[in-house]
């Protein structure tokens, strides 16, 4: 479980989130809202990304986050995806997975190197996809499919995804939903930043929060996210 309590979030001396309360268990969450209400700024601070001064506390299966630097929570199981990935040069993809995990033998690695190459020909990405420098050149559409197969082969706990579904065409939105649906099966927690409504219609969230005006609304009924997309955000700002 994930749990934020009275959690506020500056950007130097200018406040974005006040007084956030929030609850992830496993299953699907959508983290929904206008533009620039904040949305991703919640999410790269549960990840402690250095820009934001946080407070309050976070907490992962009663262990304090409060004090952990990202890759420290990246150790105990969470994961995030990007609106935009940055291109690393002389870094392969599969080299990223490599030095991200523990694969002891060279068997080991060879039989996580199939599993790489067997998730990209699923996404259909260009042959040799593995040898490729980490989102360098790479289509907005690769980058979002490259960071679905690090999730899968890191296999985190928490799962939060910002906009995956940025860039991708049908077919690969429809690749990304049975991605996430095989993942889910797992047991995880996935939250789901996203206004896309192909994407926020093919999942029964356990949640769905609001981001508007400075804070959160979190509420178990899903009928919420029909209710969005059909009306916006008007009676939240």
């Amino acid at each position: 479980m994930l749990v934020l309590q009275d959690v506020s979030i500056k950007v130097e001396d200018k406040e974005l989130l006040n007084n956030v309360n929030l609850e992830f268990g496993p299953g699907i969450h959508f983290i929904v809202g206008p533009n620039g209400a904040g949305k991703s700024t919640l999410a790269h601070a549960i990840m402690a990304n250095p820009k934001y001064n946080t407070s309050g506390g976070i907490v992962y299966n009663d262990t304090a986050l409060d004090d952990l630097a990202t890759w420290e929570r990246a150790q105990l199981g969470l994961f995030i995806s990007f609106q935009n990935p940055t291109p690393i040069e002389g870094l392969s993809n599969f080299r990223l997975i490599k030095e991200a995990m523990d694969m002891g033998t060279t068997s080991s690695i060879m039989d996580k190197l199939n599993g790489f190459r067997g998730l990209a020909k699923e996404l259909n990405l260009p042959e040799g996809w593995d040898k490729k420098e980490l989102n360098v050149e790479a289509s907005g559409g690769e980058k979002k499919k490259n960071e679905l197969i690090q999730m899968k082969m890191l296999d985190p706990a928490v799962a939060i995804l910002d906009e995956p579904d940025s860039g991708l065409d049908v077919d690969a939105i429809n690749s990304l939903i049975e991605q996430l649906q095989d993942f889910n099966s797992k047991d995880k927690t996935i939250i789901i930043v996203s206004h896309y409504e192909k994407l926020l219609k093919s999942f029964e969230p356990t949640t769905v929060t609001v981001v508007a005006n400075g804070t959160t609304s979190q509420t178990t009924d899903a009928s919420l996210v029909d209710k969005v997309l059909s009306d916006g955000f008007k009676d939240f700002v």
